[in-house]
């Protein structure tokens, strides 16, 4: 056994577990962020089809910038679990 075949014994199955891991990870990843970014834009649709004195006191009230923060907090925490989930199926460590 050669040097050069006992590496490719041990990179083939890791370089499979790793593409195997991207492809599951971005399809993961496209699917919940689509499903994500219509929730967003079905809030922003009514948003603004509220009334102009209840949409003016609750931007007054800083509600945009709430959601604003809320809807980024969920879209970080959905790559982070991506990132975390491609890691653990990599490394083969459990749950």
């Amino acid at each position: 056994m050669t040097w050069a075949t006992w590496l490719m014994g041990l990179i083939g199955p890791l370089a499979l577990r790793v593409l195997t891991t991207i492809g599951l990870g971005t399809l993961t990843f496209t699917g919940v962020t689509a499903s994500l970014q219509t929730l967003i834009d079905s809030a922003v649709t009514n948003w603004a089809s509220l009334g102009g004195d209840i949409l003016g006191l609750a931007s007054v009230a800083g509600i945009p910038q709430c959601l604003g923060i809320i809807c980024g907090a969920m879209t970080a925490r959905v790559g982070m679990w991506a990132a975390v989930s491609a890691t653990r199926f990599v490394l083969g460590t459990p749950a």
